[in-house]
């Protein structure tokens, strides 16, 4: 069962990635079906990790889609950011203007601290204190399987030149 599982992600982040690098400094690529797939599965291993009820999982994927939301548009101003260094870069600009954008970087960073702090704030009213040790336990392994199928799914990868 968790090979079949490291190799459906696998598969998901393939189809996937290319996408997301394709994206341009200013947009978010449009969420594709095998991204949604994903989501889906995550929220349905979720419901099974922390043993939701109908209601109480009504109330947190309200919250857990607020919160990604909110990351979502964090997620796109850094980009925007970084997109201006590479503006900089080409201008050959001072360093003053790479201390905005530095500033800038590190105020968004703060804001994504803040946000996830108020999130685990709203977990406690609808999570027992273990749900939501769960919970983090789930995201920190999630997000790691997946870089690691995607690592493993690089690596394995045929090279298209070789014959």
């Amino acid at each position: 069962m968790k090979a079949s599982f490291r190799y459906f992600i696998l598969l998901v982040a393939v189809v996937v990635m290319p996408a997301a690098s394709s994206a341009q400094d200013e947009e978010l690529p449009a969420k594709s079906k095998a991204l949604e797939r994903v989501e889906q599965f995550k929220k349905i291993r979720l419901m099974e990790v922390l043993g939701l009820d109908e209601q109480t999982s009504i109330k947190f994927f309200a919250r857990y889609g607020n919160h990604q939301r909110v990351l979502q548009e964090l997620r796109k101003k850094q980009l925007q950011a970084l997109g201006r260094v590479q503006t900089l870069r080409k201008g050959k600009s001072p360093d003053a203007e790479y201390e905005k954008v530095i500033q800038n970087l590190q105020t968004l960073e703060g804001e994504v601290r803040d946000a996830k702090l108020k999130y685990l704030d709203e977990l406690r009213e609808i999570l027992s204190s273990k749900q939501i040790a769960e919970y983090l336990v789930f995201e920190l392994r999630f997000q790691q399987n997946l870089r690691e199928l995607i690592r493993d799914g690089q690596r394995n990868r045929p090279d298209p030149l070789k014959w």
